[in-house]
């Protein structure tokens, strides 16, 4: 592989969300925190709202002004969740977490500075900044470390844990919105078998944040004027819906639905408010009126930890075979050959785009074939690839799967890329 390639930018380009967690820490930041604070001078990031004007371009001052008026809803979100997930974790005692993904938050510091083995887990593109900038704020210390893996590939996952003993509290934070039905389900096994060997809980609010948002939204924007609620309204909405991806069994409005579904994946479940566990006051409110901020704290209050424990003896029908990945590629005459082998995910999926970045590099390729025969499991960034692969050729016709197996069929079908590549 061509020493050229920038293995940074692939990771970015196979798994564009990572980068907005950069938003969440200088939100964390701009509450006071101080961790928080330290963690983003080192890292290099702005203060928030920093860039707002550049950000805003060419949006009518009038505008802007009513936008600025719905922001502190979506900083709130990521203020409640990291402080009343500290919170929480404080009150079950537990001295192992595994923060899935890690994001580039503070909590590693805080909870390591207390004395609990904290496990920082995300993309490789994560972890690379994380692990210096973190050793610099809070020095050499024995109980904080971080990861790179793929969370539906178990056996990364179980590596990052080595040397962890007894129970563990596993958190998931803006994460599973961003998964297939397929892939959830494959994360739902994994953790499963983890908790049965380790024994513990996992917690998250992923699936309780949306219609947080909404109806927080509407607290805020009740005393506005009919012109300004139209004005606003579908820049709000686009707003919601780039936080509202998700498309599987974990969200919906039918919470005995989702229930049932976390049942059925071998999980008790209790729900517990966030009000027993957020700050007394949220510092993305303090502009607000009094009455204002105490309607908009009680609404996301209202949010729900999903408590997680593993159920044992339940069928593990949705654990995926875990294999390494190949890929043999060869450029012939503008006909590139790809043969695949083992796990197409988050953390080979770069892999494989800098190859083919390395063969666009020496010549025109006119067609692409690609074997999955031994391809096991393909995730949502091995589809990017695919998708980057496909859009190079002239036509369907140029682009070639071949001996697709029926599991990987699915995981196509599933998402929708089955109008694309088949």
């Amino acid at each position: 592989m061509s020493e050229k390639i920038d293995i940074e930018k692939l990771r970015e380009e196979v798994n564009p969300v990572y980068s907005t967690a950069q938003s969440c820490l200088q939100l964390i930041a701009a509450t006071g925190d101080e961790d928080s604070e330290n963690l983003r001078k080192t890292l290099g990031f702005t203060v928030f709202g920093a860039d707002v004007k550049e950000r805003g371009g060419n949006v009518p001052p009038e505008m802007m002004a009513l936008l600025m008026k719905v922001v502190p809803v979506f900083n709130a979100l990521p203020e409640v969740r990291f402080f009343g997930s500290n919170n929480i974790i404080k009150e079950f005692g537990t001295k192992q977490v595994m923060d899935l993904p890690c994001g580039y938050t503070a909590r590693g510091i805080k909870l390591a500075k207390s004395g609990v083995r904290y496990f920082g887990m995300d993309l490789p593109a994560v972890i690379d900044s994380m692990e210096p900038a973190v050793k610099k704020v809070i020095g050499e210390n024995e109980n904080i470390s971080y990861h790179s893996v793929d969370a539906t590939n178990y056996n990364s996952l179980r590596k990052a844990l080595e040397g962890a003993k007894g129970e563990i509290t596993i958190t998931t934070e803006g994460m599973l919105m961003y998964f297939t039905q397929s892939e959830l389900e494959t994360v739902f096994a994994n953790i499963r078998r983890l908790l049965l060997e380790f024994g513990g809980r996992w917690i998250t609010v992923d699936n309780e944040m949306d219609e947080a948002q909404t109806n927080t939204i509407k607290i805020i924007t009740s005393d506005m004027s009919k012109e300004e609620a139209q004005m606003i309204g579908p820049m709000v909405a686009g707003a919601v819906s780039k936080t509202t991806l998700s498309n599987n069994s974990f969200f919906g409005k039918d919470r005995e639905k989702i229930k049932k579904f976390v049942e059925d994946m071998g999980f008790d479940v209790e729900l517990v408010p966030m009000s027993k566990y957020m700050p007394d006051t949220l510092a993305s409110f303090s502009k607000y009126p009094e009455n204002i901020q105490e309607k908009a704290a009680e609404e996301i209050g209202r949010i729900n930890f999903w408590i997680m424990t593993a159920k044992p003896g339940v069928s593990e029908s949705f654990t995926c075979k875990e294999d390494n990945f190949n890929a043999d590629v060869k450029l012939e005459d503008g006909r590139l050959n790809i043969i695949l082998e083992g796990r197409l995910d988050t953390i080979t999926s770069p892999g494989l785009l800098a190859l083919y970045r390395e063969a666009e590099a020496k010549g025109d390729i006119r067609v692409i074939n690609i074997d999955m025969e031994k391809l096991e499991y393909i995730s949502s960034a091995g589809l990017r690839v695919l998708l980057i692969m496909r859009k190079a050729v002239d036509d369907a016709d140029s682009f070639n799967i071949l001996n697709m197996k029926e599991e990987i069929r699915e995981i196509i079908e599933t998402t929708g890329f089955d109008s694309i590549f088949c």
